[in-house]
C-alpha cells in the first residue's frame, strides 16, 4: 500500500471522527453517508490487502493479474466495506466517528502489535512489514466494530426527530 493512500485513509478516519456530532434528519445524513462509504472503500480495500498478504505468507501466491481480478471472496471487503460506512454514516454520526476513531487506533496498535508477531513467526524482514499489515488491518476492524458499537449505544444527544408521516407497504409472506 502506497503511503499517499495510507495518509488518505487516514484523513478520512480522522476527519470523520472529528466531524462526530448528535443524529440529525435525514436529510442532513448524506454527508456523513458518504464519508463512511468512502472510509468504508479505504478499509475494505486495506483489509483485501492484508488478506493477500496472509494467503502469500501461507504460499499461495497471485501469479497473475488475471489472479488478482478474478471474483473471489477475497474481494468482499472491498464490496462490504463502503455498504457499511455508508449505512453507518447514514445512521449516527456519533457512532462513524467513534468507528473511525477506534479503527485509526486499532490500525497503529495492531501494526505494532504485528510487526513484532511477525517477526517472531516468519523471522524475516518481510515476516515483519507482513505482520504489520496484516495485524494493522485487524485491529482496524477490530476497532471500527467496537467504535460503532459503543457509538451506537451512546444515546446522550437529543432524540432523533419524529416523522410527519410514514408509509408502510407490505410484500406479502406475513399473516
Amino acid at each position: 500500500m502506497s503511503r499517499r493512500s495510507l495518509n488518505l485513509g487516514l484523513a478520512v478516519a480522522l476527519g470523520a471522527a472529528l466531524h462526530a456530532a448528535p443524529a440529525r434528519p435525514a436529510g442532513a445524513q448524506t454527508i456523513p453517508a458518504v464519508v463512511g462509504a468512502a472510509g468504508g472503500f479505504v478499509a475494505g480495500t486495506y483489509t483485501m490487502a492484508a488478506i493477500y498478504v496472509t494467503k502469500a505468507r501461507v504460499g499461495h501466491y497471485l501469479f497473475s493479474l488475471h489472479d488478482a481480478l478474478t471474483i473471489t471472496p477475497e474481494i468482499l471487503p472491498v464490496v462490504a466495506g463502503p455498504v457499511a460506512g455508508g449505512w453507518l454514516g447514514a445512521e449516527s454520526k456519533v457512532a462513524l466517528g467513534r468507528a473511525a476513531g477506534w479503527g485509526a487506533v486499532g490500525f497503529f496498535g495492531g501494526a505494532a502489535l504485528g510487526v513484532t508477531a511477525g517477526h517472531l513467526i516468519w523471522r524475516s524482514d518481510e515476516g515483519r512489514w507482513a505482520g504489520a499489515i496484516i495485524g494493522s488491518a485487524a485491529g482496524m476492524l477490530a476497532g471500527v466494530v467496537l467504535g460503532a458499537r459503543d457509538g451506537f449505544a451512546d444515546d446522550s444527544g437529543p432524540a432523533a426527530p419524529t416523522p410527519l408521516f410514514s408509509i408502510s407497504i407490505p410484500l406479502g409472506g406475513g399473516r
